[in-house]
């Protein structure tokens, strides 16, 4: 009999930073782990703010990991490029 199989968020450790950044098709984002994952947002448009548009990774991260994450965002080094630094990572779901 086989082994139950870990969903794979179970897998994924504490996620430790994202990047948000912005190019003429829209917003792009990026999780990383020991290495990054990410793709584009569908919700803000490229006009949004950045504030409104850093929410949506912020989700999309929760919704990879199944965790609440607390996000600090630092002040742009470019233009249209900003970093956040995953404080605090709440606890996995039960199994």
């Amino acid at each position: 009999m086989a082994g139950k199989r870990r969903p794979y968020w179970r897998t994924l450790k504490t996620p430790t930073s994202l990047v948000l950044y912005r190019n003429p098709d829209g917003w792009r984002y990026a999780v990383h782990f020991t290495g990054p994952a990410g793709g584009a947002l569908a919700g803000p448009p490229p006009s949004s703010e950045p504030d409104i548009a850093q929410v949506a990774p912020v989700q999309k991260a929760e919704e990879l990991t199944h965790r609440r994450l607390g996000v600090l965002w630092h002040a742009p080094d470019q233009p249209d490029w900003w970093t956040g630094t995953v404080t605090v990572a709440g606890p996995l779901p039960p199994a």
